[in-house]
């Protein structure tokens, strides 16, 4: 059995009909992207609904998903240890976050020896060092924001993957469940704990591919493009770039292949974008993004050129492609200290799970097996994108792995980061796992989705037998 169409079953193609083959549309009829009409601008309705506008007050509600996703992502970590800080990343962010935020607006730092140019400071400013003054502001206990800073990274990853579905018109409660997927993969694991930071790209992925999904969608060529409405897009566009990335570069990187990836594939795989209405939206997200993060990236041209080579100092390349295998990585794993250990323990505790106990090593692997095979169960239009999604951050995460024998990508960048500064500070490679779990929840759901289609069919065509023998 192979599911034909999306979850929603509006990707251009028609369900199955009962007890016979799906039947493809009419290339004058077919919309496989739910494509604005080119004279009214507008666009169907999800599938039932024809095109019925929810009233307001219930847009303004969070759907059962949402709410469903916040509790997930909240109420354990403020049931977990009350009372008690977790070593994540500057210990003075939290517990005096106006002076780092005083401090981080300039890149000279008088106070530490005789004066020095800071690292990575001034990325704290936002959002991450405003979102601790804001609740130390408000009086809240140390404990209880930095519960809060983890759970809404956890909370924005997960409403990012249902943002991202529902604009391919999938029903919720399949969006839920690749959701829920991203949302609880064991990436989390190998930074939550000291430098939630380099999450941040993690949590902003699938907003960035729904963004430029609904960007090219309504993108138009020429100089209409450039009109303000066509700046709303690529505005947001930027400002989660900007939300993510400000504190490390090289994860932000990795992660904005996913949207880039799309763009092609909208162009002469859906068809669903011109050319050049893609190149002009490009453009313009492009100019948004430097001037919303220019006050970082100068920090950075700061950092490089006049602070200390922090790299130097910092895990080498062959530590880091230690660990990146590919089985790690379709296991949602893959960094090098997540497996480390010394005289007083694992430094990651979570991992004796991951790497000692039988049954969730197995669930570990099935899970990712299962969605691999359920993408060639489903022919789903956009099942393509998601297969070269896991390809490319697979592909990436593994990097250099093995070190003494890497794949000839492995070999370039090899090369790369051990002749140059920019190759060495892009040696974390593992950090664009990400693009390969989202990749294998969609997947997963989708073949949730395809199960559900075929039970549906044999229960319509037995419903069909039965009223016609009477």
């Amino acid at each position: 059995m192979t599911l034909t169409t999306s979850p929603s079953g509006a990707d251009g193609g028609r369900p199955p009909a009962p007890g016979g083959p799906a039947q493809a549309p009419s290339p004058r009829t077919a919309n496989p992207a739910g494509r604005a009409d080119p004279r009214t601008g507008a666009r169907p309705g999800p599938p039932g609904r024809a095109g019925a506008a929810a009233p307001r007050g219930r847009r303004l509600r969070p759907s059962w998903p949402v709410l469903v996703l916040a509790a997930v992502a909240y109420l354990p970590l403020l049931a977990t240890a009350p009372g008690r800080i977790g070593a994540d990343t500057k210990a003075y962010l939290y517990l005096d976050p106006g002076r780092m935020l005083r401090r981080a607006v300039s890149m000279w730092d008088p106070a530490i020896g005789m004066g020095t140019v800071t690292h990575q400071n001034i990325g704290y400013l936002y959002p991450q060092g405003l979102f601790y003054w804001l609740l130390d502001t408000a009086g809240l206990p140390d404990w209880v924001a930095q519960r809060l800073w983890t759970g809404s990274i956890l909370f924005g990853a997960g409403t990012g993957v249902l943002f991202l579905l529902r604009s391919f018109r999938w029903p919720d409660r399949f969006a839920f469940v690749a959701a829920a997927g991203y949302m609880l993969s064991p990436y989390i694991l190998e930074y939550e704990a000291r430098i939630s930071a380099i999450l941040l790209p993690y949590a902003g992925l699938g907003w960035l591919i729904g963004i430029t999904v609904r960007g090219l969608r309504e993108a138009e060529p020429g100089r209409a493009g450039w009109r303000p409405a066509g700046w709303r897009f690529p505005a947001a566009f930027a400002l989660v770039v900007t939300t993510i990335g400000s504190i490390n570069a090289s994860s932000l990187i990795f992660i904005l292949f996913a949207p880039l990836l799309w763009v092609p594939f909208a162009v002469w795989g859906t068809r669903e974008v011109r050319l050049g209405a893609a190149v002009g939206m490009c453009t313009r997200a492009v100019l948004a993004v430097l001037v919303t993060s220019a006050w970082w990236i100068a920090g950075l041209y700061t950092q490089a050129g006049y602070g200390l080579n922090v790299l130097a100092f910092t895990e080498t390349i062959e530590t880091v492609a230690s660990s990146s295998q590919a089985s790690e990585v379709l296991r949602g794993l893959g960094n090098w200290f997540f497996y480390g250990q010394d005289a007083l323990g694992p430094w990651i505790k979570p991992a004796t799970h991951y790497t000692h106990d039988l049954w969730l090593i197995v669930i570990s692997f099935a899970l990712p097996i299962l969605a691999l095979a359920a993408a060639s169960a489903i022919r789903w239009g956009h099942r393509g994108y998601f297969v070269a999604l896991i390809l490319l951050g697979t592909t990436i995460a593994v990097g250099v792995y093995p070190y003494d024998d890497p794949s000839p990508w492995g070999r370039v960048f090899k090369d790369f980061a051990e002749g140059s500064t920019a190759g060495l500070a892009l040696r974390s490679l593992p950090r664009a796992v990400p693009m390969v779990v989202l990749g294998l929840s969609v997947l997963l759901a989708g073949g949730l989705a395809a199960l559900e289609q075929r039970y549906a069919a044999r229960a319509a065509a037995g419903t069909s037998a039965g009223g016609g023998g009477r």
